[in-house]
């Protein structure tokens, strides 16, 4: 009767040692180069040609810094969010913005809403880790323009 219990016993501690494991969530730190070809965007974003996004993972810490070359001007952007689904509030050139990182699953969901003068603007990009880690997709939305969007930004890891 004991080495029934021994071994159910055994089979407990693997099993939450196993899940454990399991609910690791992925590093997205690292040099990531945009694979234009691989992404599909709409247009106003089809205009990017290239670009390069460094992202400093910690968790519960996510940074990223983004720059892109487009024909008429490159541009840049950055933001540092923990990955709790805390709401952060902040003022940019006079407008709102209310920005949040939660995780859903494996997934890092960043989502923000700019209430300007004309109406508010929503941002969300879903981040994924593809083959092994070698690859980040970015599925991105963006509402409340004269030309919202639904991008897939496929970028590969340096």
């Amino acid at each position: 009767m004991m080495f029934i219990e021994t071994c159910i016993a055994t089979v407990i501690a693997l099993g939450v040692a196993i899940s454990g494991l399991a609910q690791e969530k992925p590093d997205f730190s690292g040099e990531w180069t945009l694979n234009r070809q691989a992404s599909t965007l709409s247009p106003g974003a089809d205009a990017v040609q290239s670009g390069v996004w460094r992202i400093e993972h910690r968790e519960p810490t996510f940074r990223h810094k983004a720059a892109f070359v487009t024909q008429s001007n490159p541009f840049e952007y950055e933001y540092e969010l923990l990955s709790d689904g805390r709401e952060v509030v902040g003022t940019r050139q006079g407008a709102r913005t209310v920005s949040n990182l939660r995780w859903e699953g494996n997934a890092l969901v960043f989502t923000s809403r700019t209430q300007r003068s004309d109406g508010e603007m929503e941002i969300s990009f879903r981040y994924e880790l593809l083959d092994a880690g070698r690859r980040l997709r970015a599925t991105e939305q963006v509402r409340g323009t004269d030309h919202d969007q639904n991008n897939i930004w496929i970028f590969e890891r340096r």
